[in-house]
């Protein structure tokens, strides 16, 4: 096993574990949930950037402004999450939703769909049918279920109109950048950059799962920082991954 993938292991299992037992380091889980995002984030930008430098050079065309799209899109995350740190950490709002951080995280959903778009666009030649299909499949039943668990609490809740349009944005966003980045895995399954899409599209799937939750969580009224807040981690680490192998790999 590549080294790459002994760290990513050992550093997700080591947040599972470190949200799992918060509860007897309440204060520091509350420092820790809201400080990682923006350095892991961060990281996640630098990976990109050296892998967008590398292409900028040695490529032409649309591959490396997908690279350049990638990166502004985690750039435009990571500015949220750092906005949302400092909402927290400094001026101690708890709670800081809706805020400035949510027209960061929104912005950066469109270049991050433009980098996927553009990525497949090239290889456009090879969907077919049966790849579309099979993408429509999985991303109905996973739009089903995350609907299934949001939209009782949509029409149901006595949140603020902005609240309850960012509770369902987010995941609907996460689920169509879902879609592009499973075709592109259905396309590059087989050749060198299959284990690059794969973490691409499980890094997605995680955030999309984190913002189900935490949509549900703000519905319920029972989010608290450290509440599945490692899955915001864990995405992050998977794109870390991903950048890293696609660089290495082709």
């Amino acid at each position: 096993m590549p080294i790459i993938y002994k760290v990513g292991l050992l550093v997700a299992v080591f947040l599972v574990l470190l949200y799992a037992f918060q509860g007897f380091y309440p204060d520091f889980i509350y420092f820790f949930s809201n400080a990682s995002p923006p350095v892991i984030a961060g990281a996640a930008v630098v990976t990109s950037g050296i892998a967008l430098e590398r292409y900028w050079r040695k490529a032409r065309g649309e591959f490396p402004r997908a690279w350049l799209y990638f990166t502004l899109g985690l750039f435009f995350w990571f500015v949220g999450e750092a906005v949302w740190a400092g909402y927290t950490l400094v001026l101690g709002v708890e709670l800081p939703y809706p805020s400035i951080a949510d027209v960061f995280w929104m912005v950066g959903y469109f270049p991050l769909f433009m980098g996927l778009f553009s990525y497949i666009k090239l290889f456009r030649d090879a969907i077919t049918w049966k790849k579309l299909a099979a993408t429509l499949a999985v991303t109905v039943v996973f739009t089903s279920v995350s609907m299934s668990l949001l939209v009782p609490l949509i029409f149901g809740a006595k949140e603020d109109l902005a609240i309850k349009i960012l509770n369902f944005a987010y995941p609907v966003m996460d689920l169509v950048l879902f879609a592009v980045a499973h075709l592109g895995l259905l396309i590059f399954w087989k050749g060198k950059i299959g284990k690059s899409w794969l973490l691409i599209s499980l890094a997605i799937a995680t955030a999309t799962c984190a913002d189900v939750f935490f949509s549900y969580a703000t519905f319920k009224g029972v989010y608290y920082s450290g509440h599945m807040d490692a899955l915001y981690d864990i995405a992050y680490l998977l794109f870390i991954m991903a950048f890293y192998v696609h660089a290495k790999e082709l």
